[in-house]
């Protein structure tokens, strides 16, 4: 078990961003020990880290709220479809990354090829 700045630290989130994400209902409320601090346990840490993953990657809060949701519900079949409709954007955007860093590699070796 851990307090919320421990959790803030080996995640490197903000306590402020953990509490809006419980607020808001990515996250469940979480335990408290007898001071009532918020205490944290492996599986809060894993859930806290994969939000973050899904957020970093372009998930919207809504689409992640109803992840969660069915996550916590184990319902897997839901948690699934949201899960394939995330790596299908992932995909389309590494396919657009990819263009886009073609694009520039060749632009710049065009450039450094007159200054040349």
């Amino acid at each position: 078990m851990m307090k919320i700045g421990q959790l803030s630290k080996s995640i490197d989130i903000s306590t402020f961003t953990i509490r809006y994400y419980e607020k808001i209902g990515l996250l469940n409320q979480p335990l408290k020990d007898e001071s009532g601090h918020r205490v944290y346990d492996k599986k809060d840490l894993e859930l806290i880290n994969w939000v973050t993953c899904l957020k970093k990657s372009g998930m919207s809060l809504e689409r992640i709220k109803e992840y969660t949701k069915a996550y916590r519900n184990d319902e897997d079949n839901k948690v699934a479809k949201l899960l394939e409709l995330h790596l299908q954007k992932l995909k389309t955007q590494q396919i657009d990354l990819q263009h886009y860093i073609d694009v520039t590699v060749k632009k710049l070796k065009n450039l450094k090829n007159r200054l040349t």
